[in-house]
Formats: C-alpha cells, sequence, structure tokens
C-alpha cells in the first residue's frame, strides 16, 4: 500500500492516460479497498465533525402578502382573482432557493401583485440554497410542506419519486402552458417517464458555468485561451507565481459547497466520465474518471493557493490580481464589470472600473485529454415544482402568474444567470428569449446586448438547456438527488486535496459512498474498474 501510494504522488499530469489508467486503477483500485478503513477513519471523522460545528443561517422572515377583497366573476385563466368554490383564506406557500435583498424586494412585489389579481394570499420564503435540502426534508416529517419549490433540477426527479413533489400536477400545467413554449431540452432533465411525457416539474431558468481569465496576461505570455487540460495547465503555469503572491487558478474546494461538486463534474463531464450507466451500475471507475481526477488534483495542488477555496474567496483573489483564473458562474460578471459599487476590482492595473471586464476572457467549454475527452459546458437549471400538500386550483393560478405576467420580473434580477428556459408564449413565441438581452445586469448599467461582446452573449445564452449533466441522460436522475443532497463527492475532493488520499483511493470512496447512499443498488458490490480498451 505505501509503496503505491509513494509511486503515485510521483506522478504528474498530463503522463496519467495510459500509466495512471493501466497501473493504478487495475492494481491500485482493487489494494485500497483491502486497507480503506484504516485510511479514512479520521480524517473523515475530522471533516464530520468540523461540519457539525457550523450552525446553519437562521432563515429570513416570510414574506407576506395580505390579500385584498377579491372581485367576483374573474377567472385564474385569465390572472383574475379567486374562482368561485376556493377557500379565500388559503394562503400559498412558495419557496425560493434565493436570499438576496434584490430578491427579496422583487418576490414581495410579485406577491403583491399576484395577491392584487388573483384574491389569494401569499406567501413567500426565501431559502438559503445549501439549506434546502435539509429543509425540504424536515417539512415532510413535520408535514409542513409549502405549495410550491423553485429549485435545483438535480432535486427534481428524486423528489418526485419520493412523493414530495406531484408529477401529475405538474404534467398537467406543462401541457396547459404549451410543451412548446419550453426548451425541450429543459424538459428531458425533469422527465419521469422514458417517454418525456412525464415531468417532476416546470423547467425555469438556467446558467452556464464559466471559467473566467486574464486575457491580458495570456497574451503577454503568448498563450492560447485555456478551454482545453492542455492549455488550461498551460496558462496556470505560465501565470502561477507565488513570490509575488499569484496563483494559476482558483476554485471553491471547501466541503460544504454545492460549487466543489460542480466543478468536478464539470472537469469529468469534459474527459468523458459518466457517472452512471443507464442500466443503473455506477460508472465512476471508469479510467477516464481516475484521469479527471488526478488532473483536477493536479491542477489545483499545483497552482492554488494554499488552503481551502469557496466561491467569494476565488472571486476576490480575480478581482485583486492574485489569479489569473477561476471557474464560477455568471454572477460574477456585473462585479467584474465595476457595477457594485462595494465591490471594485482592485488589481494593479484595474485604474478604471471596467478595466477587469476588458481583459477578462470567459470559456464555457473544456476539453479533456483522454480517449474518450469531448468539449462539454456545464449548466444548471432551476426548476419549479408543486407538492404533494398543494391545493391544485389555487397552486396552477402562481403558476400561469410565475411563467406569465411575473416571468420577466422575476428574469430581470441577476439576469445574467437567470437564462429564461420558457421561450415564449404561444402569441409570442421568442417573447421571453429575446427579452432576455435587453435587460440591465444591475438598474444603472447598460443592458446584456449592448455591455458584453455579442459572442459572449450567444455563449452565456445558448444551448442551456442541453449542456449535458451526469444521471440525466442515462435516465438515472435521482441518482443527482442523492449526490447533490448530501454532496457525496465535495468532502471526498477536499479531503484528497489535503493529502488523505490519493486519487486512486478517492475514486474507490466515490465509488463506495454512491453506492452505499443508493437503497437496494441491484448490482455486486465490486470494485471492478472499467478495462482501458
Amino acid at each position: 500500500m505505501n509503496e503505491l501510494i509513494k509511486t503515485e504522488s510521483k506522478l504528474r499530469w498530463p503522463r496519467l492516460a495510459n500509466i495512471l489508467s493501466l497501473m493504478v486503477v487495475l492494481t491500485g483500485v482493487v489494494m485500497v479497498m483491502g486497507c480503506r478503513q484504516d485510511i479514512i477513519n479520521n480524517p473523515r471523522i475530522a471533516t464530520r465533525e468540523a461540519s457539525e460545528e457550523i450552525l446553519p443561517t437562521a432563515l429570513p422572515t416570510p414574506l407576506f402578502s395580505f390579500a385584498p377583497t377579491p372581485t367576483l366573476g374573474s377567472s385564474i385563466s385569465d390572472g383574475g382573482n379567486t374562482p368561485e368554490g376556493l377557500d379565500n383564506n388559503h394562503i400559498l406557500s412558495i419557496w425560493v432557493n434565493e436570499t438576496s435583498p434584490e430578491h427579496q424586494m422583487l418576490l414581495n412585489r410579485m406577491a403583491d401583485s399576484f395577491s392584487d389579481r388573483t384574491g389569494i394570499q401569499a406567501e413567500v420564503q426565501l431559502v438559503s440554497p445549501d439549506l434546502l435540502p435539509n429543509l425540504v426534508q424536515t417539512a415532510v416529517i413535520s408535514d409542513t410542506l409549502p405549495d410550491l419549490i423553485l429549485h435545483p433540477t438535480e432535486f427534481s426527479i428524486g423528489w418526485a419519486e419520493a412523493g414530495i413533489l406531484d408529477v401529475e400536477l405538474a404534467t398537467i400545467w406543462l401541457d396547459e402552458l404549451g410543451r412548446d413554449s419550453f426548451y425541450e431540452d429543459g424538459l428531458q432533465k425533469l422527465k419521469i417517464d422514458p417517454s418525456g411525457q412525464q415531468v417532476a416539474a416546470l423547467p425555469s431558468d438556467g446558467w452556464k458555468q464559466l471559467l473566467i481569465y486574464r486575457s491580458d496576461w495570456l497574451q503577454e505570455l503568448g498563450l492560447s485561451q485555456p478551454n482545453t487540460y492542455e492549455s488550461i495547465v498551460a496558462a496556470a503555469e505560465g501565470i502561477h507565481d507565488p513570490e509575488q503572491s499569484r496563483s494559476g487558478i482558483v476554485v471553491p474546494t471547501e466541503s460544504d459547497l454545492i460549487s466543489t461538486q460542480q466543478v468536478f463534474e464539470h472537469f469529468a463531464l469534459a474527459n468523458g466520465c459518466d457517472l452512471v450507466e443507464e442500466s443503473g451500475r455506477i460508472s465512476i471507475l471508469h479510467p477516464a474518471c481516475l484521469e479527471a481526477l488526478e488532473y483536477y488534483r493536479f491542477l489545483v495542488n499545483e497552482y492554488s493557493p494554499i488552503g481551502f477555496q469557496t466561491d467569494v474567496s476565488a472571486l476576490n483573489a480575480y478581482l485583486t490580481g492574485r489569479t489569473g483564473m477561476i471557474v464560477t458562474s455568471p454572477a460574477s460578471i456585473p462585479i467584474i464589470a465595476g457595477f457594485i459599487e462595494a465591490n471594485y476590482p482592485t488589481c494593479d492595473d484595474c485604474l478604471t472600473p471596467d478595466y477587469l471586464l476588458n481583459n477578462s476572457g470567459f470559456v464555457t467549454e473544456i476539453t479533456g485529454s483522454g480517449e474518450f475527452a469531448s468539449s462539454e459546458e456545464f449548466a444548471g437549471i432551476t426548476a419549479l415544482g408543486v407538492t404533494k400538500a398543494a391545493d391544485p386550483e389555487i397552486t396552477k393560478s402562481f403558476v400561469n402568474f410565475w411563467f406569465g405576467e411575473g416571468y420577466l420580473d422575476w428574469i430581470s434580477v441577476n439576469p445574467e444567470r437567470k437564462i429564461p428556459m420558457r421561450r415564449g408564449t404561444s402569441s409570442q413565441p421568442d417573447q421571453y428569449s429575446e427579452s432576455w438581452a435587453e435587460m440591465q445586469l444591475t438598474p444603472e448599467s447598460e443592458n446584456i446586448k449592448e455591455l458584453l461582446d455579442g459572442k459572449l452573449v450567444e455563449m452565456l445564452s445558448a444551448d442551456v438547456a442541453s449542456a449535458d449533466r451526469w444521471a440525466f441522460e442515462q435516465n438515472q436522475g435521482s441518482l443527482m438527488t442523492v449526490l447533490y443532497e448530501d454532496l457525496i463527492l465535495a468532502p471526498l475532493l477536499q479531503e484528497m486535496l489535503s493529502g488523505y488520499f490519493t486519487s486512486s483511493q478517492t475514486i474507490v470512496e466515490m465509488y463506495t459512498s454512491i453506492v452505499n447512499s443508493i437503497v437496494g443498488y441491484e448490482f455486486p458490490f465490486e470494485v471492478v474498474p472499467t478495462p482501458t480498451p
């Protein structure tokens, strides 16, 4: 065991495609299983105890909109008041996975507008995305589920299969709104049955993960755009200068961050690493996954600052000129553009607020290096789900409002990360997608089309729904719920970067943790990696 660890620690990407896949995957993985308990106990306990010491953030006070006296004779379908026969005392409750003051103000206005038009009292609860899964499970136990939950699609299939979301209602409302008005690929990620007719929830909006880099620095170094494993390493190596307190790249690596897992998933997809087969067999032991993991370990350990990083620390490093690349969401764009007065870029060259934006490049597609590599984007989609606790008629009125009168208002707050998943209406098929480009990143800024380069606008908005993700294409979306509810991979990535595990040990830990999380896993529990062709 010790000799294996010593041997692997001397290896450096990109020599791993043949050496690591053959020597470590086929030999080391099986060896690690024999001694894994001695390896994992201490760091796993330490990580768990550290996480337990972090107190959850208190939830903000719900936003209440008290309904006026309803006007009789109006109908839900045209956005009117409470339909005949409905209980006007029913409070429509909606959980939204946002917490910013801007969203709080917006949702307050939307709730008021909805109540004015329908006479239905609305209660909106802003929920931290990190706390959402636990709060939903608590609500299931205590029978306090809201009517609607705005949530990442990673949770949709699993919640539907667990009976938390109402598939029948979601499908009926999708048909009434018009399937053709939504992006088909977005609907496919929410399908419950192989035919795709039934959906777990309705896709609302989405965003693409970005690799942002200092284009002026790479130009000075004569380096190309960092959009492949090789060119990213070359850029990181060229930029990295510890003596000047400058790192090559910073990505989130904390064990309790969703983004830690998302960044690795993107790199893994780029190398042709699939999490699961259509049959349900976990396939993360494939050599393409091990090579992606070793690449990730090498890149972060060699060219990132010491210590674990968050989305905030990565962005701050970029704003201050202490790193040349970050992997982040489009939410960073207004800050890099100098629109947030309290957080202007302060790099040595940033003599004007827009300097950093004008000297930054953006990448959405990354290509790996192995035999199975492909050019892949990573995108997240947010969906509106109706729960089993919902009042069908009252909830239907809000769904119509959300994807109708209120839709562009919702998209307009942080539009850089809210690409509409509904293109338009039957009378105006492209109304929402065309309106998106006319929105302002902040109230004081130009609109997206005028501010950002046309190529970047296209990169941000095109094919968000069709970006590949683990498990969905294999009709195993419920596995994503497990993976992201429990953040199974993020602690393992952190422990690997800390030196507790080698790459080959970590891939076994990933496989074991995933399999142990699947109730009734149908395949033999064997660590038998897919052989290299």
